[in-house]
């Protein structure tokens, strides 16, 4: 659906919702309660690590679903109406939600871009996107290292706290516990890596969303299947990558949740590598990936059994 036909959805649900009279209109606890919508389910989850259940919390891309080509529907747009903070990543990964956020009459104050505008200042130090066409120099998947995560938890606690000053006490506490359990579950995947020699520290996955994942964890990044989701590679790339395959001696490949990928399933039969899909990136899963932390210890022991292979 076109962003033009969005504007016009969401135009005539305004004028609908404003020729309901009073009975149409929310009572005065639900019209204070705080709204928060995430792009993603990834996103939405940290909010609730860093808020709990003080405010309402929603995502606009359903689980298990591709961020970077999903497609808006009017529903999305009635959400972002009713939110009163709309988190997203930036950096080129959900900037269609601009199309549903400009015809809600929302405003850049009503947003918190969650992965732009760090530094070392912020002990975080950006990668450089590889994937053609990229709107933005730096690779946007930072919440992939639990590090990255904590920064996206503070920065929504903050955010939050500020506005509803009210609820910061409780922002706080509930921060606190989330940012304990991102530190929590960093060192558990640190430990279980560092149990493995480096030069079996290798991975074949379906798009380069891993960076920042192999960075943490000194993990070196063979090849990928696609430059971008959405891009079929061609027969050269996908040549090159089974000789680095081979030659790296990697056993196994991964797809990801919401990437099931015929050529990486190719690939693995060419090479005898074995085929994993069960990778989380971009969005959350099934139980236990129906969690970051959940998603994370699932990538985590998945990485590392087939590095002991």
């Amino acid at each position: 659906m076109s962003r033009h036909v969005i504007a016009i959805l969401l135009a005539l649900l305004v004028v609908v919702a404003g020729c309901g009279g009073a009975a149409g209109s929310p009572s005065p606890s639900t019209a204070t309660r705080y709204r928060v919508t995430a792009t993603t389910s990834v996103f939405a989850d940290l909010a609730r690590l860093a808020l709990g259940d003080a405010v309402e919390i929603d995502a606009i891309v359903p689980t298990g679903i591709d961020v970077h080509t999903f497609e808006p529907s009017p529903s999305d747009a009635e959400k972002i109406s009713a939110s009163s903070l709309i988190l997203m990543n930036g950096l080129g990964l959900d900037e269609w939600v601009s199309s549903l956020i400009d015809a809600a009459h929302k405003s850049s104050s009503d947003v918190l871009r969650l992965g732009e505008g760090l530094d070392t200042s912020d002990g975080w130090i950006y990668l450089t996107s590889v994937e053609p066409g990229a709107t933005h120099a730096q690779d946007p998947h930072l919440w992939l290292d639990p590090n990255g995560a904590a920064l996206y938890v503070q920065r929504i606690a903050d955010r939050v706290a500020q506005e509803r000053p009210d609820l910061a006490e409780t922002i706080r506490t509930n921060s606190a516990k989330g940012l304990a359990a991102l530190h929590a579950l960093d060192q558990e995947v640190a430990a279980l890596f560092a149990a493995i020699p480096t030069e079996r520290r290798k991975i074949v996955t379906f798009h380069d969303a891993f960076g920042y994942y192999a960075r943490r964890y000194n993990i070196t990044i063979v090849g990928v299947a696609v430059a971008a989701p959405g891009q079929d590679p061609s027969a050269r790339e996908i040549a090159a990558l089974i000789d680095a395959i081979r030659a790296a001696g990697v056993t196994t490949v991964f797809s990801e949740v919401q990437f099931p990928s015929k050529v990486l399933a190719s690939i693995a039969a060419e090479t005898g590598a074995t085929l994993l899909a069960g990778l989380y990136s971009d969005a959350l899963g099934a139980p236990p990936g129906n969690t970051y932390l959940g998603a994370m210890r699932a990538n985590a022991t998945e990485i590392a059994a087939s590095m002991r292979r």
